[in-house]
């Protein structure tokens, strides 16, 4: 289960503490002042504890300058253009968010999430030429995560809604990344679903454009192997399964060279994608195996994600 606000305010004030040698008050209050945004660079011990509990660094923590929150502050009061630097700032911040969803869940986010999505949407009205296209493209992305944020809350009709518009905000930003990954969440929506031909139709459509990243098209085969295996096309999910592990191998070395927005493509979330494969063709033992070393492999951070939950449910299939 993922931890809880409280509980992760309580591992950084335990660092903090550790570091200072007294009681730190930092508590779930400073937190969700983080979550929100109100906060966006705190302490240097603060934001040291912070990577160190989730292992991450600064930037991916999302921690901006002074003088990037004078530039998103500047666009948006429209006394200037957006430019790309204050595109970027926010771009930080979300991609500590995603960091912070991992430890804690979809539901302490999603007022964050929300909130940057109407603040980049009031930036790409002040955007001009091509930074308008990336003020578009970031909203893409920002819609999509809304979209995945609802699946585990059950708000099935929200996510469509926010797939929907994030899948016609890439094409319109000409963003194929960003356009893949709305396809493609969408397929796994209505895998979630039982709706397999849609789920098919989507999954094809994510994997229609091969300029994608080496990450994303990855996944996009896993999925499509999973969601032949669960409409009982077993020889042609194993075909695609393999060609999935195949592009495994071609994963970058540096996790740094992934997108941000895709960080979690690594062999260790692939494992566990290839679990559900097996489990879906009715090889439970072996994906519950396949799972357990899924979970063994991955980042100690990720162990207790929420979308951790169902790789944990495999690794008990056969107990």
């Amino acid at each position: 289960m993922p931890m809880s606000r409280e509980e992760l305010a309580g591992l950084v004030a335990e660092r903090i503490a550790l570091d200072l040698g007294k009681p730190a008050p930092f508590d779930a209050n400073h937190l969700g002042k983080l979550e929100r945004g109100a906060v966006q660079r705190p302490s240097a011990i603060v934001r040291a504890a912070l990577c160190s509990v989730l292992d991450a660094g600064e930037s991916e923590l999302g921690f901006t300058s002074h003088g990037e929150r004078e530039r998103v502050v500047a666009a948006l009061s429209g006394k200037v253009a957006t430019d790309a630097d204050a595109l970027r700032a926010i771009a930080g911040v979300l991609a500590g968010v995603r960091r912070l969803e991992d430890a804690t869940g979809a539901a302490d986010v999603l007022p964050t999430v929300h909130a940057q999505r109407s603040m980049v949407d009031r930036l790409a009205q002040n955007a001009r030429g091509q930074v308008r296209a990336e003020a578009v493209g970031l909203l893409s992305e920002l819609e999509q995560y809304l979209g995945w944020l609802s699946i585990p809350l059950d708000r099935w009709s929200q996510s469509r809604q926010h797939l929907d518009r994030a899948a016609t905000l890439a094409l319109e930003a000409g963003d194929p990344d960003r356009l893949s990954t709305a396809l493609s969440f969408s397929a796994y929506r209505n895998l979630r679903r039982d709706n397999l031909q849609s789920a098919e139709a989507l999954n094809e459509a994510a994997g229609r454009d091969t300029r994608v990243n080496v990450g994303l098209r990855t996944y996009t085969k896993f999925q499509r192997a999973e969601v032949l295996a669960r409409d009982g096309q077993s020889a042609e999910s194993r075909r695609v399964l393999a060609d999935a592990e195949r592009l495994t191998e071609g994963l970058p070395i540096d996790p740094e060279e992934l997108p941000t927005a895709g960080y979690w493509y690594i062999p260790s979330f692939f494992l566990g994608q290839r679990a559900f494969v097996l489990a879906a063709l009715g090889e439970k033992q072996e994906a519950a195996r396949t799972a357990r070393e899924a979970i063994a492999e991955m980042p100690p951070a990720w162990r207790t994600a929420e979308w951790a939950g169902r790789r944990l449910k495999l690794a008990e299939l056969d107990s």
